[in-house]
């Protein structure tokens, strides 16, 4: 995708972090995950419950370790929005 200068970028990404049977902080990330700003969702309630749902998944199915360790608790989880704007062009 080219972009110009002065062009704004903007997305979205949803941390969860977890905690593994070590008692280590675990955080996995999505880009453009679906949320309420955008419409995905009626209510804030809805979106976390959806989180939520994804986050015990995780645990439920234990699909990710981290160095060896299962992830064993939801700790929190955060949508964060990101804008950049293009401010030189180097060709």
């Amino acid at each position: 995708m080219s972009t110009t200068l002065g062009d704004v970028t903007s997305y979205k990404r949803l941390y969860m972090q977890f905690r593994d049977n070590e008692d280590n902080l675990v955080n996995l990330t999505l880009d453009n995950p679906k949320n309420l700003d955008d419409g995905d969702y009626a209510d804030l309630a809805a979106q976390d419950a959806a989180i939520e749902a994804v986050m015990d998944t995780i645990l439920t199915k234990n699909i990710f370790q981290n160095k060896g360790n299962d992830l064993v608790e939801k700790v929190n989880a955060r949508i964060l929005d990101y804008q950049s704007t293009d401010v030189m062009d180097v060709s």
